[in-house]
This record gives structure tokens, C-alpha cells and sequence, in this order.
């Protein structure tokens, strides 16, 4: 089996599946050997109404890469992914700290950087407006491969909200043009009452959607599990973006969802007759494993659309 390394640089909880905890167990599911640097570390994620806990401090942050450095060769990872971070001091030191890395590979070797610019969804933010020109300054660098924003984050980031293909388009040609980022995916697009994962790639100037079936339910810790599916595929494929990759993390981050939707069912005693269930604040990350490895690349191919 292929040697896959990955340093993983997100929240973390005690309970729950979200950040790095709905992260790591399928990356190594999938034959990754993962490293996890935590942005948090708190009791669960605030979907529960409460928690507790405390955000890592940016010093500790970078006292723990300084020390992560002095025993391992950040060369060696093929991918360094950044997801949530709880504030612009902590987004600036991880970026500063990835920076030096990168700039003492040179032109050598070096990890392919995928950043989750975690933001916020369904019209309201999670963090600070001050994140928010950290991630551009990021994307700036030169240095990142592919980006993993949902609706909500592309839109904060770019100005434009995107009611219509055209909409899309013009959002990602200039984002394409100010940024030059090689791979643009953004997770869920909402056009005309249906959900889209919509795909880019800067040097063919190829843009594709594919459909996502939907599930009338909101599921804590789906965009940091689409982004560890992602990883996988990009690697797998060569580090490049195509319908078929983004077919099979569609159609496995289904049904991952479906399995635990129906198990929350089961849990709760629910039945036909009762009000649906509106939220599951864990995804059965590992009661589900079996569909992390299953091969999906042709279950929906029928349904892409070049834009």
C-alpha cells in the first residue's frame, strides 16, 4: 500500500464527530497516516447548545509546530490541511509557520496545501469578520492547491451571491483570476431549488456540477468529513480535479449521511408518522466505514454538467 502522509490542522472535541474527529478516522481508514494538530479543545461542538473548553492559543500553536519540526521533515506530508481556526491570530500564525515550510522547500518537493476556509454557513458566520482577510492573504501565497468553501463561504469571499450558473461563473473566473488557486470545489451550490458540488481547475478552465441528492436534514461535521473524502481523492487521483472524483465524495458522503440519518431514527424510536428529524449532531463515521473505501466514480456520471 501507498505510504500517505497528512498533517491535519483543525478543531477537536472530547465527543462528537466534527474538525479533526470526523477527519482522521477515515483518512486512516483509507491508508493515511495522519497527524492531528488541534485548534481546540473542547467538551463537543456547540451544535449540542453548550460546551466547554478552550481554543489554542496562537503560541502554543506555534510551540507545537516548532516542536513537530525539530522531529519530522514537514517535506514528507503530501498533504497539509487547514480547517477551522477560532481566530485571525491563530489563522495568521498557522499560515506564517506553513509559509517558512514552504519557502525551505523551494521548488523542491513539497506538501500539497488544501485549505477548508471555514467560515460560516446558512447565511451567518461561525467566526470573526477579521478571518476573513487571513484566508484571502492565504489564498495570495501562491502556495495553496485546492480550496473546499461551501455556498455561504464563497460568497463572503468573493462578494457575490450566487443565485444563478452565471452568478457562479463570474464568481470563480475572477476569484480564478485574483488568486490563481489550481482547484476550486466548492462543497454545495443552491440553484433553483436544487444542490450542486461545483468543481474547477484553473489550467483547463474546466467547470462542472454535479447534483447532490439531498437529505431534508442538517448533519454537524459534514463539510470537515467532504474535505477528508476530498483529500483522499485528490491524492488518489494525481492531485487533480475531475467529474469522477467528485462523483464518488458525493455519493460517499451520501451515504454516510443516509446511514446515520437512519440510525438516529432508530435511536430516537422514530417512526413514518412522526415529524422528520431535522438534525443529527453526529455523523456515524464509524458505523459507516464501509462505504469510506467502496469505489463510487460512475454512480452519477449521467448527471454532470460542463458550465
Amino acid at each position: 500500500m501507498d505510504n500517505k502522509s497528512l498533517l491535519s490542522i483543525s478543531s477537536h472535541v472530547v465527543h462528537g464527530y466534527v474538525g479533526n474527529r470526523v477527519m482522521v478516522f477515515p483518512l486512516q481508514y483509507a491508508g493515511w497516516d495522519v497527524d492531528a494538530l488541534n485548534t481546540t479543545n473542547y467538551s463537543n461542538h456547540p451544535g449540542y447548545g453548550s460546551f466547554t473548553g478552550s481554543p489554542t492559543t496562537p503560541d502554543s500553536l506555534v510551540e507545537i509546530i516548532e516542536g513537530l519540526k525539530k522531529i519530522h521533515d514537514f517535506r514528507t506530508y503530501d498533504i497539509i490541511l487547514t480547517g477551522y481556526a477560532t481566530t485571525a491570530d491563530v489563522l495568521q500564525a498557522i499560515k506564517d509557520e506553513l509559509i517558512k515550510v514552504f519557502q525551505k522547500v523551494g521548488t523542491g518537493k513539497r506538501p500539497r496545501w488544501i485549505v477548508d476556509p471555514i467560515l460560516g454557513d446558512n447565511g451567518r458566520l461561525y467566526v470573526s469578520e477579521k478571518v476573513i482577510p487571513v484566508y484571502k492573504d492565504i489564498f495570495s501565497t501562491g502556495y495553496v492547491s485546492l480550496i473546499t468553501p461551501n455556498q455561504f463561504e464563497f460568497e463572503t469571499l468573493t462578494g457575490v451571491k450566487l443565485e444563478s450558473w452565471q452568478d457562479v461563473k463570474e464568481a470563480i473566473n475572477e476569484f480564478d483570476q485574483t488568486y490563481k488557486i489550481e482547484n476550486i470545489v466548492i462543497s454545495s451550490v443552491s440553484i433553483d431549488g436544487q444542490l450542486y458540488c461545483v468543481g474547477y481547475t484553473s489550467s483547463t478552465k474546466k467547470l462542472f456540477s454535479i447534483p447532490i441528492r439531498e437529505i431534508p436534514c442538517n448533519f454537524n461535521g459534514c463539510g470537515d468529513l467532504f474535505t477528508a473524502l476530498l483529500s483522499n481523492a485528490f491524492y488518489n487521483n494525481n492531485f487533480a480535479i475531475t467529474p469522477e472524483l467528485i462523483s464518488d465524495v458525493v455519493t460517499k458522503l451520501h451515504k454516510i449521511l443516509e446511514f446515520s440519518y437512519e440510525d438516529e431514527c432508530k435511536k430516537q424510536n422514530h417512526t413514518s408518522t412522526d415529524e422528520p428529524i431535522k438534525l443529527v449532531r453526529d455523523i456515524r463515521v464509524i458505523g459507516a466505514k464501509e462505504f469510506l473505501v467502496r469505489d463510487y466514480t460512475h454512480e452519477l456520471l449521467h448527471e454532470v454538467v460542463y458550465l
